[in-house]
């Protein structure tokens, strides 16, 4: 068992002030007084005991350039301590966050639910396929049928769903959940952009 430092017998901190440390020497001085001992009684002799370490270590500790010098032969605290990792967790499961956005957690983690994945993609690429209506025969109903594309602002958000023709796009504001957030609407197939998804819409 290793020997106790004047500071453990003492019962203060290594960084502890000389009246601290002087605190907690008189009332061990008090408590081990002779005067509250049984004449030969164990608790007599363990109090001597005691009353021995304590003016020891009073007698270094509350001189500065005994303590000094007694510090110095004490192990470094802080090499005893555990050494915190410095490297990142290498098994850390969550991808790194792409360049130029920031993934929430909870978004991601939504990816792996299949149906709603279109619903949780951060960079969504829209991209309109050329669904437009076909002119009816003028000669035949005297009437054109015109198709009108909705227009999708860039950073805007959607939800995609299930139409009797193919997906569309609901615009939807940013906070509701599931939100997709659009990265350009694009009239004709092109690569979409890195982390960034194409969803071809019908006209509804």
């Amino acid at each position: 068992m290793a020997e106790r430092s004047h500071y453990e017998t003492l019962g203060v901190a290594r960084n502890a002030d000389r009246e601290t440390i002087r605190r907690a020497y008189l009332a061990i001085a008090r408590a081990t007084h002779p005067d509250r001992q049984s004449a030969g009684s164990v608790q007599r002799s363990d109090a001597e005991s005691r009353i021995r370490a304590a003016n020891a270590a009073w007698n270094t500790l509350g001189d500065q350039a005994k303590r000094q010098e007694y510090d110095r032969t004490l192990p470094d605290p802080l090499r005893t301590q555990v050494p915190r990792p410095t490297q990142p967790n290498l098994t850390d499961p969550r991808p790194a966050p792409p360049s130029g956005i920031v993934v929430s957690s909870q978004t991601a983690s939504l990816w792996k639910w299949g149906p709603v994945a279109a619903g949780v993609l951060i960079g969504l690429v829209l991209l309109i396929g050329s669904a437009y209506a076909t002119s009816q025969d003028s000669s035949s109903t005297g009437t054109t049928m015109q198709t009108v594309t909705t227009r999708y602002t860039p950073g805007s958000c959607v939800f995609i769903l299930a139409g009797d023709s193919g997906k569309i796009a609901q615009p939807v504001s940013c906070a509701q959940q599931f939100a997709s957030v659009v990265s350009v609407q694009v009239d004709s197939p092109r690569p979409c952009p890195p982390l960034t998804v194409a969803v071809p819409l019908s006209d509804g």
